[in-house]
């Protein structure tokens, strides 16, 4: 739970302009600054005060000492101050509230509060639920801190606002994310940036379509269609990760009180079994197919990235004719990472695709210009065209759940048929990579190099037997 300034004021037996001194001088530590509010973790403040911070200088209060020394080192304009401070003696403090009486069938008339706020009368007024002026005043300066905490909150909680927030979240000069890191849920860079294109690329515009107005919207069930969603383009595993980046995000929120039931408390994850196994062509029959005629040359070539250097889609949309390389006699594309660490690797590229690749970038660096939907589409169509050009219509295509994704698979199962093994996975699959094969992998010295060259000339070869043999 987490306390206001008043609540702290009564943990600590200060009042509220102590309170404020502390805040002021970033003496004590706070979790979070919204709508003018500023709370506190009760556990934060305990461990602060374990630390037996200096409060005094030289034992005399900080105000009282630089006063005694002002007054010693500019003697003549204290005297003018001490007058012109006569001249508001009589003055009151400014009122940080207004009362209004309202008529009322019960009572005759009742009184409501409107409060002011940073300078600013707050466009909006308040019942006190009483006729009793001395009871009104007394009320509005009890409950002035609740109430304007809730009107802030309830205004936050607008469409427009909702949606900054969560675009902002995992942003880096994000409020909310450095409370995390200083509460000990500090994220490295990379996560960040994926947590940042999680919310902003799927949460967001799945929650937009679904109607979601408010927090309130967004409850259990709603979250669970945004799993079946997510399922129907990447595996089960993918979904939880994605999950728990909104989650965490959720978490903070639920902590600074933004948020005050957490919908993720009862969703489940994802299990393998949720989700219709990827399938793919037999090994074999997919020979030949790519030195026959296509109608279309962007789609072959997606076809043959996917199918003979087993890119990721987003990866495919990203190579540049300026991301090839030469190791050792072979041919390689820099494939910028996009999903884990490994996933910046180098994959081996085959003369005929190469040859292929520079007939269909005319020129350009970037080989597929087309972005976002329209490369998901050009995707797909691509698929398609393969699948009709090996007898496959649609509907069959669906049944067997054969996707541009299946290209992946397709890869994986044909490297192992032909005996490359396991490590000819972790070098060029962007998986996760162990033991000597990371240690050569990542240190391309002069054995890595011929390493690599020896395992794409190997990839090449089996490409050559069981997809370009006519």
């Amino acid at each position: 739970m987490l306390l206001t300034q008043n609540d702290l004021g009564e943990m600590l037996n200060l009042p509220p302009s102590a309170v404020n001194a502390l805040i002021t001088r970033k003496e004590i530590p706070h979790v979070a600054v919204i709508g003018g509010i500023v709370y506190f973790c009760p556990e934060e403040v305990i461990a602060w005060g374990k630390t037996r911070p200096d409060l005094t200088i030289d034992g005399t209060g900080r105000i009282e000492q630089y006063k005694q020394r002002f007054a010693a080192e500019a003697p003549d304009t204290a005297q003018d101050l001490k007058e012109f401070g006569r001249r508001f003696a009589e003055r009151k403090p400014p009122k940080l509230y207004y009362l209004v009486k309202m008529p009322s069938k019960k009572l005759g008339y009742t009184w409501y509060v409107k409060y002011s706020d940073r300078g600013r009368l707050v466009p909006s007024k308040w019942t006190t639920g009483t006729s009793d002026e001395d009871a009104a005043a007394a009320f509005a300066v009890k409950n002035r801190e609740h109430i304007l905490g809730g009107y802030y909150a309830r205004k936050a909680k607008k469409p427009a606002d909702m949606y900054k927030i969560f675009s902002n979240y995992y942003e880096k000069d994000s409020e909310l994310l450095e409370a995390d890191a200083n509460r000990g849920r500090k994220l490295c860079d990379r996560r960040r940036r994926i947590g940042l294109n999680v919310v902003k690329k799927k949460f967001i515009p799945f929650i937009r379509k679904s109607g979601a107005r408010s927090i309130e919207d967004i409850d259990t069930p709603m979250l669970a269609r945004f799993q079946d969603h997510m399922l129907k383009t990447v595996v089960s595993k993918t979904v939880n990760d994605h999950i728990s980046s909104v989650r965490m995000m959720f978490k903070r929120l639920v902590a600074t009180g933004y948020v005050v039931t957490n919908p993720f408390a009862g969703l489940p994850s994802v299990k393998k079994g949720d989700s219709k196994m990827t399938g793919c062509y037999e090994v074999g029959r997919v020979n030949g197919v790519f030195k026959r005629e296509w109608g279309n040359p962007a789609h072959r070539l997606l076809c043959l990235f996917i199918y003979t250097t087993n890119m990721r889609n987003c990866e495919i949309n990203k190579v540049r004719i300026g991301d090839i390389e030469e190791i050792d006699g072979a041919a390689f594309l820099n494939v910028r990472g996009t999903k884990t660490e490994n996933a910046e690797r180098r994959v081996p590229l085959h003369p005929f695709v190469r040859e292929r690749m520079a007939e269909y970038a005319n020129g350009r660096d970037l080989v597929f210009p087309q972005k976002g939907k329209t490369f998901v589409k050009l995707c797909s169509e691509a698929n398609v065209s393969m699948g009709e050009l090996m007898g496959y219509s649609p509907d069959e295509l669906k049944a067997e759940n054969i996707g541009f994704y299946s290209g992946r698979k397709f890869w994986k199962t044909l490297m192992a048929s032909e005996g490359l093994g396991k490590d000819t996975e972790e070098y060029f699959m962007g998986h996760k990579v162990h033991g000597d094969v990371a240690n050569t992998y990542n240190h391309l010295d002069k054995v890595g190099a011929e390493r690599l060259g020896r395992v794409a000339r190997d990839v090449f070869a089996v490409l050559d037997r069981c997809l370009f043999a006519v």
